[in-house]
Order: C-alpha cells, then sequence, then structure tokens
C-alpha cells in the first residue's frame, strides 16, 4: 500500500508541472511532464529508453497460421482484422472470402462462419471483428449497415443495426472499454472528411467525436478528367494518422514530427508526446522505388514534379495500443528492417524502448494483445498474408 501512494504522489508532482523524472524498471526516465494552464499534458522525451538490457520487452514468435498453397482455411486472401476470445481461439476475419475463420490455441482449424451474401449470418463486405463487451464475436459490416453478432460456438445470435453504406480500411470505429460502440460517419460539406459517432451500450447514438486534422498544408499531385478526380500524395512526405483509443479518446500522430496527441470529446488536446529523431534521407533507390509505385498514377494521364520529394523521410509510419494501454508506434526504417521494429511508450507517454521483432508485423489491421500475447498480420515474400502468435517477455529486474 506504501508503495501505491508514493507512486501516486510521483505522480501528482510531475501532473503540476515540475518536470520531474520517473523511475521505470531499472532505468530512468529524463524527459519532462508539464501540464498547461489548460489541462493539456506535455511529454517531451529524451533520445534513450527506460529499458536497459536487462529490462527491454522481448517478442518471441510462437505460432503462425496461413499456407502458400491450396484451398484450405488456413489460406487467406486479405485479412481485415483478428480477434482472440477467453478460450485462446483466434478469429480471423478474411475479407477476400468474406469468412470468419476460427482456430484453436495450436493454430488447428476448428470451423468457419458466414459467407457472401446479405441475409443472417451472411457479410457484404465485412471490415472488422472482435470480441464485444459480452463476449461474443461482433462483425461490422457497412455495405450490410449490420453488425453481426455470434456466440463464441459460432451460431449468429443477432444483427444489429449500424451506420455504414460505405468502406473504410483499415475501420476506425469499435467499442472501447467502456462498452461504447464507435463508427465514422461522412461530413456532408467540402471535401471527404469523417466525425466519430458514439454510441452507448444499448447501441444508441449519444455523441459525435471530432476527428483530427492535418496541421500542415500538404502537396498532391491531381489529375481531373471527365470521370472524375483522383489526387496521389507526394512519396514520402509526411502526413497525418489518427486511431480511437480504448479509453474513447481519438489520438492523431503526426508522422514527419514525431508527435502524438490525444484529443477530448469537444476536440481539445488532453495530451502531447513528442520525441526526438534523426530522419533517414531519400536515396536515389528510394526515388527509383516512387517511380514504380507512381506508375498507376502516371499511366492514367497524371502529371508528377518529382522535385516535390522531399529530402528526407518521416519519423514515423503508424501506431497502434496493446491491451495496457501502451502506445506501440512504428518508426520509418532502412528497407531491411521495415515492419520489425517498434517504439513502446507507456500510457502517460513515456518512452520505455524499442522492440525488436523476429517478424515484419503489419500495423493494418492492427495487432490484438491479450495477457502478454500479440496476435498479427505478417507478409512473406510474395504478399501472402499470415497470422502470428508471439509472447511478450517483459523483465521488472
Amino acid at each position: 500500500m506504501l508503495r501505491c501512494v508514493l507512486r501516486l504522489a510521483v505522480w501528482a508532482l510531475c501532473a503540476a508541472g515540475c518536470g520531474c523524472a520517473d523511475t521505470r524498471a531499472a532505468g530512468r526516465w529524463n524527459g519532462t511532464m508539464d501540464t498547461l494552464p489548460s489541462g493539456h499534458i506535455v511529454v517531451r522525451n529524451p533520445p534513450a529508453s527506460v529499458w536497459v538490457e536487462e529490462t527491454a520487452w522481448r517478442v518471441t514468435e510462437e505460432a503462425r497460421i496461413g499456407s502458400v498453397e491450396g484451398s484450405g482455411p488456413a489460406t487467406f486472401g486479405r485479412i481485415h482484422g483478428i480477434a482472440v476470445d477467453a478460450a485462446g481461439r483466434i478469429w480471423v476475419l478474411d475479407g477476400q472470402a468474406q469468412e470468419l475463420r476460427v482456430f484453436d490455441t495450436a493454430g488447428a482449424h476448428v470451423r468457419t462462419i458466414g459467407r457472401r451474401g446479405g441475409g443472417p449470418g451472411e457479410f457484404s463486405h465485412a471490415v472488422s471483428v472482435e470480441i464485444g463487451p459480452d463476449r461474443n464475436v461482433w462483425v461490422m459490416d457497412p455495405q450490410n449497415n449490420r453488425l453481426s453478432v455470434f456466440d463464441t460456438a459460432g451460431n449468429y445470435l443477432d444483427g444489429k443495426h449500424a451506420l455504414g453504406g460505405f468502406v473504410i480500411l483499415p475501420w476506425p470505429g469499435g467499442f472501447d472499454d467502456l462498452g461504447r460502440y464507435y463508427a465514422p460517419l461522412p461530413l456532408p460539406k467540402g471535401d471527404f472528411r469523417l466525425a466519430m459517432i458514439r454510441f452507448n451500450t444499448a447501441l444508441q447514438a449519444t455523441d459525435t467525436l471530432e476527428v483530427p486534422t492535418d496541421p500542415k498544408q500538404r502537396d498532391f499531385f491531381e489529375l481531373r478528367s471527365d470521370a472524375g478526380r483522383m489526387i496521389s500524395g507526394v512519396p514520402f512526405q509526411g502526413n497525418l494518422a489518427w486511431r480511437l483509443s480504448r479509453a474513447g479518446t481519438i489520438w492523431g500522430m503526426v508522422t514527419d514530427e514525431y508527435r502524438l496527441f490525444e484529443l477530448a470529446d469537444n476536440g481539445d488536446t488532453l495530451r502531447t508526446i513528442i520525441r526526438p529523431f534523426t530522419p533517414l534521407p531519400v536515396t536515389d533507390a528510394d526515388r527509383e522505388t516512387a517511380r514504380e509505385e507512381m506508375k498507376w498514377f502516371i499511366e492514367r494521364g497524371g502529371q508528377v514534379d518529382w522535385s516535390k520529394l522531399p529530402s528526407s523521410k518521416p519519423a514515423t509510419e503508424a501506431f497502434f495500443f496493446d491491451d495496457e494501454g501502451n502506445i506501440w508506434v512504428e518508426p520509418v526504417t532502412e528497407a531491411n528492417r521495415k515492419g520489425r521494429v517498434r517504439d513502446v511508450f507507456d500510457p502517460e507517454g513515456r518512452f520505455l524502448g524499442t522492440i525488436e521483432l523476429p517478424f515484419a508485423l503489419q500495423s493494418s489491421p492492427a495487432p490484438t494483445f491479450r495477457a502478454g500475447t500479440l496476435y498479427g498480420v505478417v507478409h512473406d515474400e510474395l504478399e501472402v498474408p499470415f497470422v502470428v502468435r508471439a509472447r511478450i517477455d517483459k523483465p521488472t529486474n
């Protein structure tokens, strides 16, 4: 009990803006945490991590589900989401087949649920799967305007009406820890923008949350024709990424500044997290890769001003949260390390350290975490998707 009281006292001093350091594991955090008069907390991290070699987290692959050949249940087309139930069964939503495929803890196929269609238990364009607050399996199908609910034995229970009519991947909605559901809604005016609608546990709309916008004016390439308007971003240019947290707040990340921020329901900034970085240069090989990736735009008549490509790359690419509220950020790395590195911050924004993964983990769809285990998607050299289960070891001394 005394240890808990002391920890709370340290937090109170930091929140008051003293810029004190906090001890984590065997290392020491030497950043600052300042509270502005508005209540906005600004966390400035040093380059050094809290972890030392003995306390750094390690990820070890334990199982892999997938197949390069054949047409069995372990051969995936495109994975839209992963969920893990209380028994450790892995629910994989294959977006290409529009099926839910269930595997046991050893990776053996248990059953397949659903098929393409509009009837009960069928999917038109299912985009996400998760375990709901009732411990049942919920599948969002915006084309059918429906949340389909299954029990963990695979029985179809109900179809809840949901906002839909349009498809966004990765799906930005889902449940928070209070059992409230969130769904995106396009705003009616101007360029395509979204708001997030919050539903209570009875799936009644209660609030509208603002979605962050990029604080910078970004360059883009544009092609107008009789068929419409086509836009392409500039390769290696920074952008804004955002994600719903399990607490029901929306987080954003400015990728070329290594800056994360959390928004309140009214759009006010609650917390900002900053970490220094050294940008990687855009090499000649990178420019050649960009030319290949822009062929689709050029072949349709688009004009590309290659002088607009920046000389350096952004700091980060994507981020997600684990089941303890820690923030995992994917930094921009050399090509041979792409997807294999994650910077980890605690829920208050302190930089803990960097994890070197034994595989190239996809950030979309976001991995699922359960009791010290990570479930995510990886691709082989032929871009065939697999599901991995990996143990997270967290030494304390």
